[in-house]
């Protein structure tokens, strides 16, 4: 029985010092542990199994691959003796899961917007080392569906009362899940554009859009009671409108020219016009329509006119729909019945003359920047603020350049020889000619704008 006992215990020891660099040894009737020698061989697969590991939890903490691509990129060079000893896929999804909640600390998805609680390091923003300032400034409430959360940095509201002009615009492809429609309010300061809000809205039916809008830039002018601008430009939305009257009276209504331009185009796609990328003159003829934009208001019905009397029958419908929709069409009566966006909030002769914005692009440049940081569409709440942090805290090194007194960077050079053109063509305009209107359709317009649109759909991935 001692021979049996003894070895129990020698195995017990054993175990208990197995990888410690000890040995036990027996010299004559004594036991003693020799430092330094290996109790075991060495097992170069397994280190390489954990060093394949590490990798896969530093690209989870470090990049937004999705497992298949993190696995992908860990096991090139690997040796085949490697790969056989490597978790299968479901563990290693579970692995990159949880280095990215430890990395995050953040609670479950909610299953629903009326239950979400904003945790407080979500709800404040870290401006220095060791100094906070709110985040969420603004929430309809918990057990509202329709729930709307504005972000934004406290500290902004100190000079609110020196905005003059604001931009806003939506996107859909970076909202959360949850939410519908995530939509930014930048600033002008100086030649700077900041983004001081960011909004997450959600609705049910379109009939909500009006009603919830006007809500949320309700909830805006209460946080910023002195924000009043003179100028508001947003994309072509009846309920942006409606909102910005009711809210803010005072403030011009500038449509973005460039969603001016795309509403054009839907609607040429929808008429199935496809020789406006087929034919070079049918294209002109196109952009005749909404060069109507560079007339001076005054001049407007009968440049209308002009263009009525010279465009192809195919155009018919396109130069009804701007009609009706930006002019307003000839009632019974002979008088014109409202439009749906007046012409003072589309028409950019004005703002071309003064060298004022014709776009509210700074908001497309903003979502591009966020959905690059995100690198994913319709993440969750709590990635999605991750990641717009990090986005607002690039943006800070903007606001800090103009605190110290710098430029913005200037525009492309293509950008400018346009504006130049455009500029040069508005001052020589001339009512009653239609080779005025061929100009202002051809060069400026195309290579600014239609530029800006390859561009933005190639960084977008859309086609």
């Amino acid at each position: 029985m001692g021979k049996y006992f003894f070895g129990a215990v020698m195995r017990k020891v054993a175990d208990a010092r197995e990888g410690s660099g000890q040995h036990l040894a027996r010299i004559g009737s004594l036991f003693v542990w020799l430092q330094n020698i290996a109790s075991t061989t060495g097992n170069p697969v397994r280190v390489a199994v954990q060093q394949a590991l590490t990798s896969i939890r530093h690209r989870a903490a470090t990049t937004m691959e999705n497992p298949s691509q993190i696995r992908s990129t860990v096991v090139q060079g690997v040796s085949t003796a490697v790969l056989g000893q490597l978790q299968n896929k479901s563990a290693m999804r579970k692995v990159i899961k949880r280095v990215r909640l430890q990395q995050q600390d953040a609670p479950p998805n909610p299953d629903n917007r009326s239950a979400l609680v904003i945790p407080l390091n979500y709800s404040r923003y870290e401006s220095e080392p060791g100094i906070y300032e709110q985040f969420l400034l603004a929430d309809s409430g918990e057990g509202d569906e329709e729930r709307i959360l504005i972000f934004g940095r406290e500290s902004f509201q100190d000079w609110s009362h020196l905005i003059a002009e604001l931009y806003v615009d939506g996107t859909f492809l970076i909202c959360p899940a949850l939410f519908y429609q995530f939509f930014v309010v930048l600033a002008r300061r100086n030649d700077y554009v900041l983004p001081i809000f960011y909004c997450q809205i959600r609705l049910r039916t379109l009939t909500g859009f009006i009603p919830l809008f006007t809500k949320t830039f309700e909830m805006i002018r209460l946080v910023w009671p002195m924000l009043n601008p003179d100028s508001i430009s947003v994309d072509f939305e009846v309920a942006i409108h409606n909102a910005i009257r009711t809210v803010f009276p005072e403030s011009h209504i500038r449509g973005c020219f460039f969603h001016l331009f795309q509403n054009l185009k839907k609607h040429l796609s929808a008429e199935n016009l496809n020789q406006y990328n087929n034919s070079p003159e049918f294209s002109i003829h196109c952009k005749m329509i909404v060069s109507l934009a560079f007339i001076p208001q005054h001049d407007l019905i009968e440049a209308l006119t002009i263009l009525e009397n010279y465009l192809p029958m195919e155009l018919e419908p396109i130069l009804s729909y701007f009609t009706n929709t930006y002019i307003g069409r000839i009632r019974n009566n002979m008088t014109r019945a409202p439009p749906i966006f007046v012409p003072s909030s589309w028409n950019v002769y004005t703002r071309t003359i003064n060298n004022e914005d014709k776009t509210n692009n700074f908001c497309e440049a903003f979502h591009r920047k966020v959905q690059l940081q995100l690198g994913v569409s319709h993440p969750t709440i709590w990635k999605f603020l991750d990641e717009l942090m990090k986005v607002v805290k690039m943006c800070d090194a903007q606001y800090e350049q103009f605190v110290a007194g710098h430029h913005a960077p200037r525009k492309r050079r293509k950008y400018e020889e346009a504006d130049e053109r455009i500029l040069n063509i508005v001052n020589r305009y001339e009512i009653g000619t239609v080779v005025k209107f061929r100009h202002m359709s051809q060069n400026p317009i195309q290579t600014k704008y239609m530029s800006f649109d390859r561009a933005r759909r190639a960084e977008l991935n859309v086609t």
